[in-house]
């Protein structure tokens, strides 16, 4: 995989033992919590330092609230090189995900640095090339749509909203400003974050389902992952957790049972093209291109741990230490891909999945006592999100209970957990594990992608476009998967 191309800061070497090794001995040791509380102190402890804006603010009306900066365009020379090489990578990316220029996406917009940058690059990968396609008659580009969602949560947001959909309908893209509905009154602070990011996704979906869209783009980066790879591992995450967010995953409907033949609405598939690009790289593409974006000071408030990991790794910034925790979390994505690999395999010779739902997993082709607790437990989480489509992982002590209930061969016992009942299949004696949903299981789904058998059969045919996506996707990452001898962290757990 060909890497963004990055602008190196000083390589400064920071006076500290080396992230990879500090990493090997949290994920692998019997000390992992002691070093990690550690590391997390030196972390939440330091002064938080917020980057420098850049000194160029949009006068707005007196009646907008202060709080978010509308930065402008910055006098800088364009490099036409730079930015070219950013579109090829960006388009190597989307191939990848199996999508082409003439396919139907929309994009998750707010207005900051990252989504407009996703902006251009999409809008540049949509029309350059011989692939490009037109604009239609209002001169807006076919066939991608920017989603704005509006929280409402602020007196100001409606007329943010409506300048940040002016500026993206400037590049030719059509744009719709969605705003939520709380029904249940407004998130309390503590759970802000959360719930806004719920109700910003489900706001995605109704949005995507109405135009009959399969493909979501979201601006997540490097810097994104390097956030949660910190605040995973200050929870004791595994080594599968630490990978961080996948490139593509898939959102089912939170209304619908999307198992029958007749079901039309598949769910979309999630793509973040700019995983392996650094924040800088998106005020890069914004200054090249002439764009403005929005700065949201509530990102540097310390009342979120998210925002003291971003301030303090800001604090630690060097070009050595960035590369550090990017290899770490690259070696975690070699151990996913790899059991992630080894599952599909798994599911699609021992899963079946019947009408409405429901699977049914053979012990005697999965042979549980032959597959490594790691792998069983990435496979019994993926079988039960796929039944029961929760996004919710399944973690502590219930993945254990999973684990021996799965290895107790025949099976004689019934089970009920993360949203799943399961049970002996019936005539099958114990050899067959019936899984299905539990009642009242609250469906809030966004899984990574699974391939299981329908009715006892491998699909062959991919009758929709999305189901094409993930083909052509799968096959190309596929050719990335690594083998055992390149996975270290497997070979140690």
């Amino acid at each position: 995989m060909t890497a963004a191309p990055s602008s190196r800061r000083s390589p400064a070497r920071p006076k500290r033992e080396s992230i990879h090794q500090m990493a090997r001995g949290l994920i692998l040791t019997t000390q992992a919590r002691a070093t990690t509380s550690s590391f997390t102190t030196r972390i939440s402890l330091s002064k938080p330092k917020c980057k420098k804006l850049l000194p160029y603010r949009l006068h707005l009306p007196s009646r907008v609230s202060s709080t978010r900066f509308f930065c402008c365009k910055c006098s800088v020379s364009q490099d036409p090189i730079v930015i070219t090489e950013y579109k090829q990578s960006f388009s190597q990316r989307m191939a990848m995900a199996g999508l082409k220029p003439h396919h139907r996406i929309a994009i998750g917009v707010s207005g900051g640095p990252d989504s407009m940058a996703l902006c251009v690059l999409t809008a540049g990968w949509k029309t350059d090339g011989a692939n490009a396609v037109g604009k239609s008659d209002d001169g807006f580009i076919n066939g991608v749509l920017g989603i704005i969602v509006d929280h409402g949560l602020r007196e100001e947001s409606n007329e943010e909203a409506q300048i940040v959909s002016s500026r993206v309908t400037e590049m030719g893209i059509r744009c719709e400003i969605a705003k939520c509905s709380w029904l249940n009154g407004r998130p309390k602070q503590g759970h802000l974050l959360e719930e806004a990011r719920e109700m910003r996704y489900e706001v995605f979906q109704n949005v995507c389902t109405k135009h009959q869209i399969e493909v979501l783009l979201i601006a997540h980066h490097a810097d994104d992952q390097a956030e949660l790879f910190i605040l995973r591992l200050s929870r004791n995450s595994g080594v599968l957790g630490l990978a961080g967010m996948a490139f593509t995953s898939q959102m089912f409907s939170k209304s619908t049972h999307l198992y029958g033949e007749g079901s039309k609405n598949k769910g979309i598939l999630i793509v973040r093209p700019l995983l392996d690009f650094s924040k800088e790289v998106m005020y890069k593409v914004c200054q090249e291109s002439g764009q403005d974006w929005v700065e949201d000071p509530t990102n540097q408030s310390t009342v979120y741990a998210r925002n003291r990991i971003r301030m303090s790794l800001g604090n630690l910034s060097s070009y050595t230490f960035q590369s550090e925790v990017q290899g770490v979390i690259s070696a975690c994505r070699r151990t996913r891909a790899y059991v992630d690999q080894i599952c599909n395999n798994l599911i699609n010779q021992a899963v079946t999945i019947i009408d409405h739902g429901y699977a049914i997993i053979d012990l005697e082709i999965l042979n549980p006592s032959k597959v490594t607790d790691i792998c069983l437990s990435k496979f019994v989480a993926l079988t039960l999100q796929y039944v029961s489509q929760r996004n919710k992982p399944i973690r502590g002590s219930t993945s254990k209970l999973l684990l021996h209930y799965i290895r107790t061969v025949p099976c004689k016992t019934s089970f009920t957990a993360a949203g799943c009942y399961l049970c002996p299949a019936p005539r099958s004696r114990g050899t067959k594990i019936l899984v299905c949903c539990s009642v009242n299981c609250p469906q809030n789904s966004k899984i990574e992608l699974i391939c299981p058998r329908i009715n006892g059969e491998q699909k062959q045919n991919f009758p929709t476009e999305l189901e094409q996506f993930i083909a052509d996707g799968k096959s190309y990452s596929n050719h990335f998967v690594p083998d055992a001898s390149d996975v270290h962290f497997f070979r140690c757990i």
